[in-house]
C-alpha cells in the first residue's frame, strides 16, 4: 500500500518544462490528416 501512495505523491513533484517549442515534424503533428479531413468537409459541405 505504501508503494501506491508513494506513486501518487511523486506525481505532484514533476519538474516543469524549461521552455516552449514548436514541433516541426509534419507527420507527428497530423497536418496531413487534418488537411484531408477539412478538404473533404469543405468539398461535401458546399452543397448543403
Amino acid at each position: 500500500m505504501k508503494n501506491v501512495t508513494d506513486s501518487f505523491v511523486s506525481l505532484g513533484h514533476w519538474p516543469s518544462a524549461g521552455s516552449f517549442g514548436f514541433n516541426t515534424d509534419i507527420l507527428a503533428t497530423n497536418l496531413i490528416n487534418l488537411s484531408v479531413v477539412l478538404g473533404v468537409l469543405i468539398f461535401f459541405g458546399k452543397g448543403v
